[in-house]
């Protein structure tokens, strides 16, 4: 049996802000990202899908029946919220055989399920220990333990990485692949789009309420659709420009008083296109290498981030290339330096 779950024209409103006539089909096994910023209605909308609050509009349907009004004790789903919330009267074995005692599962099957959980959720040494005494990553594991407890087929996650270190973060990584493969349904909300494009199948792109781009998660991130999605995934070069030529394979475009080539016939007269920062090379020479695409310009700033640091080039109009450190270091890159950028005509993305 397939447990499709379909959203049709769901709206809803609250003080300050809407959630718009989303219409959402999520695959039964399915990895499934709902990537946003900070207050475009990620939480909202799993609030919705869980029963929590009611769409003012709108139905849902799960399997082909409509349990837009099951409240959330009768859907099979599971929420693991970002607030890790347990019940801090309870102490981790007894937290975890909650959801099994609501649903009058015999003692003996409790035991072995619970102790099940605790294993796999590597929470062995801690049963008898309350919430209070326990790490960010420790209660996330019993809130995830708990939710599991009972079977659900569908699970929904809000931000679960949230304030937790790299180390239980990554193993909570492999708790959910590995649920994926197992054949759960997975619902992944989240603002970070390294998660979502190391976990999901399939994303969508949440703007202010609206969904703005549906589709597999490495079709999104290479062809963004607006230009709203393309700077959430770090399009940093996002520029309105005017086709010039049409030539053999490639076209050439102008930003301002910049011209620069991309691949493929273009139709449009105007249109808007992005490169990502880490497809620009950055030489303190002239490329000795042929590139369709090669800008001379003079380095503005510098960001420092870890491991890479984003330069800011004035070419004409602004472009943003990622180094690694150590080549930003090597090539003594530096503010006022007068630098030369190439990128190749496939990584220039037509927007739309």
């Amino acid at each position: 049996m397939t447990l499709e779950l379909k959203l049709e024209n769901i709206s809803k409103t609250l003080p300050g802000f809407k959630l718009r006539n989303i219409d959402l089909t999520i695959r039964d096994g399915e990895y499934f990202i709902l990537l946003g910023p900070t207050g475009a209605g990620k939480t909202l909308f799993l609030e919705i899908i869980m029963g929590f609050l009611k769409p003012d509009q709108g139905r849902i349907f799960l399997d082909g029946a409509d349990v837009t009004d099951i409240p959330p004790e009768k859907k099979n789903m599971g929420y693991v919220s970002q607030n890790c919330t347990l019940f801090p009267h309870l102490n981790v074995r007894q937290n975890v055989e909650f959801g099994l005692k609501m649903r009058r599962i015999p003692g003996p099957q409790r035991v072995k399920t619970v102790d099940l959980m605790l294993h796999s959720m590597n929470l062995k040494g801690l049963e008898s220990r309350r919430p209070a005494s326990l790490s960010g990553g420790e209660k996330q594991k019993v809130v995830l333990a708990r939710v599991l407890a009972t079977q659900p087929s569908t699970i929904l996650l809000d931000e679960p990485f949230t304030g937790l270190d790299p180390e239980t973060t990554r193993e909570l990584k492999n708790v959910f692949r590995q649920l994926h493969k197992d054949g759960k349904t997975v619902i992944h909300v989240t603002h970070n789009q390294v998660e979502g494009f190391s976990l999901g199948d399939r994303m969508a792109i949440l703007e202010f309420g609206a969904i703005a781009q549906v589709g597999l998660t490495r079709e999104v991130f290479a062809k963004p659709r607006t230009e709203f999605v393309a700077v959430f995934l770090g399009y940093e070069n996002v520029f309105h420009a005017q086709r010039v030529e049409q030539l053999d394979g490639f076209c050439v475009i102008s930003v301002g008083d910049v011209d620069f080539k991309a691949s493929g016939e273009i139709g449009s007269e105007k249109l808007t296109v992005a490169v990502r920062p880490e497809d620009v090379n950055l030489q303190s020479s002239h490329p000795e290498k042929s590139a369709l695409n090669v800008l001379e310009g003079v380095i503005l700033d510098f960001i420092d981030q870890g491991a890479h640091v984003a330069v800011v080039v004035d070419t004409g109009v602004r472009f943003q290339a990622v180094l690694t450190k150590s080549s930003f270091v090597e090539g003594a890159f530096e503010v006022g330096q007068r630098v030369w950028l190439s990128f190749k005509a496939d990584a220039v993305k037509v927007i739309g």
